[in-house]
C-alpha cells in the first residue's frame, strides 16, 4: 500500500482518475498505455523481448487540456502510485526536488509527474510569442543555470530506479532547455497534447453536461461542440458551470439551451487563433513523431 504525503511543494497519493474521467485525446491515452503503463505492468517481459521502455515522456501542449490528468490515469491504469511534482513551486528549492525525486524512489512502482518542465529548464533566447502583443502562457520567472543543472542531475539519478516512470510536461517544447528533452536518457520521448478538436469537446462536454442533474434534452452537445472552437477542458467547464447559474439566475431548476447561449457570450477562449496555429506549427516543425516505441 502507497503511503500518502503531503507536501507543501509536491504530493504522493494513490492515483484517483481513469481514462473515462478525461474527455477526447484517444490516440494521447492509447500512447501513454504503450510508453508508461506497458513498461510498469511488463517491464521484464518488454525487455525479453529486446524493448527498451522510454527513459521519459515529456507531454506538451495548452494549459487546461488535462496534462496533469493524464499522468494521474495512466498511473492509475498501470496500478502504480502517483507522484505529483510542481516545476512552478520547485523554483528555488533544489532540496524539495530531491525530496520528492527520492520519494518517487520509495513509492516505486509509481508515475513521477513533473509539470511546467520550462520553468525548471528554460531554453535560452525563446520566443513566447504567438502573434504581436501576444504571450500568453509565458512564465512570469524562470530557474537560474544552477537550479536547471540539479533538475537534471535529478532526472538522471532517478533513471536509475526500476519502477518509475518519469512523465513531463511543458507548455511549449521549443520553450525547453534542448539538454532536457535531446538527451536519451531524460525525456527521450514527446508527446503531443493538441488543441482539442471538435471530438475531444464533446466528449469533454458530456462528461460536465452529465454533472447538471436538471439538463433540458433541447440541449445539443454536438451544437456546442461545434460553438466552442478555441475552449479547452477547464473553458468547457466553466461554460457548463456558467449555464447553470444562468438557469439558477433566471429562478428555473433546468437548465435550458438559451443558458447556454448566454454562458458563451461571458466566456473568453483560452486559445487565440494564432494560438492554435502555432502550436501545429511547433508540432510540424519540430515534432513530428512517430515512435514504434
Amino acid at each position: 500500500m502507497h503511503r500518502k504525503l503531503e507536501r507543501v511543494f509536491y504530493e504522493v497519493r494513490e492515483p484517483r482518475l481513469t481514462w473515462d474521467d478525461i474527455g477526447g485525446y484517444g490516440p494521447v491515452k492509447e500512447t501513454l498505455e504503450e510508453m508508461v503503463c506497458l513498461p510498469l505492468r511488463e517491464g521484464e517481459r518488454l525487455r525479453r523481448l529486446g524493448l527498451t521502455p522510454p527513459a521519459g515522456v515529456m507531454l506538451w501542449g495548452p494549459l487546461g487540456v488535462g496534462i496533469t490528468m493524464l499522468a494521474e490515469a495512466a498511473a492509475q491504469a498501470a496500478g502504480a502510485g502517483f507522484v505529483y511534482v510542481s516545476g512552478q513551486e520547485m523554483l528555488g528549492r533544489p532540496d524539495e526536488i530531491h525530496r520528492a525525486f527520492e520519494d518517487a524512489a520509495h513509492e516505486a512502482p509509481c508515475v513521477l509527474f513533473v509539470s511546467d518542465c520550462e520553468w525548471l529548464a528554460p531554453r535560452a533566447g525563446c520566443s513566447y510569442e504567438w502573434a504581436p502583443g501576444n504571450l500568453r502562457g509565458m512564465p512570469p520567472t524562470l530557474a537560474d543555470p544552477g537550479l536547471t543543472r540539479r533538475f537534471l542531475e535529478e532526472v538522471d539519478w532517478i533513471q536509475q530506479v526500476d519502477g518509475v516512470a518519469l512523465i513531463g510536461s511543458c507548455y511549449r517544447i521549443d520553450t525547453v532547455d534542448q539538454a532536457l528533452i535531446k538527451e536519451k536518457r531524460r525525456f527521450n520521448r514527446k508527446v503531443f497534447v493538441p488543441p482539442p478538436e471538435v471530438g475531444d469537446r464533446r466528449e469533454m462536454l458530456a462528461i460536465y453536461l452529465a454533472r447538471i442533474p436538471r439538463l433540458s434534452p433541447a440541449v445539443d452537445p454536438d451544437e456546442l461542440a461545434r460553438r466552442t472552437e478555441g475552449f479547452v477542458g477547464w473553458d468547457i467547464e466553466n461554460l457548463c458551470k456558467r449555464a447553470a447559474l444562468e438557469a439558477a439566475k433566471a429562478g428555473r431548476d433546468e437548465v435550458l439551451p438559451e443558458d447556454f447561449d448566454r454562458a458563451l457570450e461571458r466566456i473568453t477562449p483560452w486559445l487565440t487563433p494564432d494560438m492554435v496555429e502555432g502550436y501545429w506549427e511547433i508540432y510540424r516543425r519540430d515534432c513530428p513523431h512517430h515512435y514504434a516505441f
